[in-house]
């Protein structure tokens, strides 16, 4: 059953919390000043909370701004990141401020926590539930299109293993946005129900917030709409002209609202970060196209084996699945072009959090096959042997500028043996060794697209007989 799932990716992800992971680092605390100020001054400007050293009361004490503000044409000194997740946020963080007033300093300094560490990992457990209930939303919907054993086991795979584990508990905007899509797939792949059109509504209206969590979601929002729009015919057809109007307005809206605000605030639709330059170039569109999948530093592949089956499963499937590759496309294409397109100081695929649902699709699909259900276990048997290690070792989620891997060092030989079949593009940029690997990766993808059976499961959804 699908609540299994999200049992186990909360229980899993939780535990590894417990014990030594880094804490409120990166950007993390920066968006929690930012919840701070909307809980306690009910304003944006964070003057007073870096003055005060209000970063004390989420375990980061001594907090400097640094790059993170800006003083905003107000005036005002505003943060350099968006506003959304931190409004989601403020909710949660009241909670865990009064949470963390409970336990005395002395109970608290024997597990070598402070109030302020307790209620980040409050927030922490917050999010980890947002993203066990994103993967049982995951496995409900693909249960229906699927062999439901196989649809469990890949799904439950998925939730306890990277990037999803190593971003479930921290302070980014990846996390909203994997909820928003595992909604999103949910949706588009589970059995009609007849409230469907105001269910269409509702996420229709999620989708359009999401540039507010980032403005890196503008393209993919639209991706996701084409996603939803694409999947309900039947729903579609039925709306009513208001309720297309009502539709419309839920999706731009929002998204006119958080432009026209960032115009307000900085003068530039860009915002603050691209105030003196855009972040992106060919060069590193060079680099990050193939880093993002295949650096053994930050890829995903580094610490994700499992999802080398990602291309092929779409080569085979792509007659059914090839409309989930559009929102995909248009968070990868930009994010790769990106200059720190391994996503700072984070885990790896940081950025490629939140296509994980959309990937689960053809994978899913593709596990027909006798030859992927042979090499999944292959894949599974190595994926969980990283589990293993980075839930002991939890810091070794995060890469360092080595050019190595610390979770598959601590695998032996044949971590080591992986690694140097990944290449360092973080490192080394494209080298003969990473264009070889994307070079016979290409010849596997047209392969399976060649010898993909025009059977049930590659060809279109017949929708409107599905959800009949």
């Amino acid at each position: 059953m699908p609540w299994k799932i999200g049992v186990l990716c909360f229980l899993f992800t939780w535990t590894l919390t417990t014990h030594g992971k880094y804490s409120a680092s990166g950007d993390e605390p920066h968006y929690l000043m930012i919840a701070h100020s909307l809980t306690r001054d009910h304003d944006l400007d964070l003057a007073n909370n870096y003055a005060q050293d209000d970063g004390r009361w989420f375990g980061h004490d001594h907090l400097q701004a640094g790059p993170h503000v800006r003083v905003s044409r107000g005036g005002r000194l505003l943060s350099v990141h968006d506003v959304g997740l931190p409004a989601l946020l403020v909710p949660i963080y009241f909670v865990a401020q009064r949470i963390a007033t409970v336990p005395s300093p002395d109970l608290l300094s024997r597990f070598r926590m402070t109030r302020g560490l307790f209620a980040y990992s409050v927030i922490g457990l917050f999010l980890i539930g947002a993203t066990a209930w994103a993967m049982t939303l995951l496995g409900e919907g693909l249960e229906a299109e699927a062999f439901p054993v196989r649809v469990g086991a890949l799904v439950a795979l998925i939730a306890i293993s990277p990037p999803i584990l190593s971003h479930a508990f921290l302070v980014f905007p990846e996390v909203p946005a994997l909820v928003v899509t595992s909604l999103a797939v949910w949706f588009a792949t589970k059995r009609q129900h007849p409230d469907d059109r105001d269910t269409m509504l509702g996420l229709i209206a999620l989708i359009g917030f999401l540039p507010w969590v980032h403005r890196k979601y503008t393209l993919y929002s639209i991706g996701l709409l084409f996603v939803v729009l694409w999947s309900a015919r039947s729903a579609r057809r039925e709306l009513s002209t208001a309720q297309r109007w009502t539709a419309g307005a839920l999706f731009v809206a929002p998204q006119v609202a958080f432009y026209a605000w960032t115009w307000r605030e900085w003068g530039a639709f860009g915002g603050p970060q691209l105030a003196d330059a855009l972040p992106f170039s060919l060069h590193a569109f060079g680099d990050g196209i193939a880093g993002l999948w295949l650096d053994r530093q930050s890829g995903l592949l580094a610490y994700a084996p499992l999802y080398w089956i990602v291309p092929v499963s779409w080569a085979m499937t792509w007659r059914r699945t090839w409309p989930f590759l559009v929102p995909a496309l248009l968070l990868y294409v930009p994010m790769a072009s990106f200059v720190e397109w391994w996503g700072g100081f984070s885990p790896a695929a940081r950025y490629l959090v939140p296509i994980v649902p959309l990937c689960a699709v053809p994978m899913a699909l593709a596990l027909r096959s006798t030859i992927l259900k042979i090499a999944m276990v292959f894949l599974a048997l190595a994926q969980l042997a990283i589990d293993a290690v980075v839930w002991q070792h939890p810091r070794a989620l995060w890469p360092q500028d080595s050019g190595g891997n610390p979770a598959l060092e601590l695998l032996g030989a044949a971590g080591r043996t992986y690694d140097r079949l990944l290449p360092a593009i973080r490192v080394d940029g494209l080298t003969a060794h990473a264009i070889a690997v994307v070079i016979v990766l290409i010849g596997v993808v047209v392969l399976a697209a060649m010898f993909s059976r025009s059977e049930e499961d590659v060809r279109p959804w017949p929708l409107d007989v599905r959800r009949a």
